[in-house]
């Protein structure tokens, strides 16, 4: 049989869990706002970091294909 302190235990823990969610799902969507909304602005150092960081790891990629092109040429023909 199951005990009062049991459901009650078990309800707080239902509760806490769905407010958890609940801030989550808020928090998330907020921050995809903030983020959307400082990528979007042309003069937006946020943007400009964001990019910067793009483009540096493409170059790195691009770098590392290159050095090792010798190997990939067999793969490729």
């Amino acid at each position: 049989m199951v005990t009062k302190k049991e459901v009650e235990n078990i309800v707080d823990t239902k509760i806490k869990s769905i407010v958890n969610d609940e801030i989550d799902k808020f928090i998330n969507n907020a921050l995809d706002k903030e983020i959307s909304k400082l990528l979007k602005s042309n003069n937006s150092k946020t943007r400009k970091e964001h990019l910067d960081t793009i483009k540096s790891a493409m170059e790195s990629v691009y770098k590392m294909m290159w050095v090792k092109r010798d190997f990939w040429k067999s793969d490729i023909g």
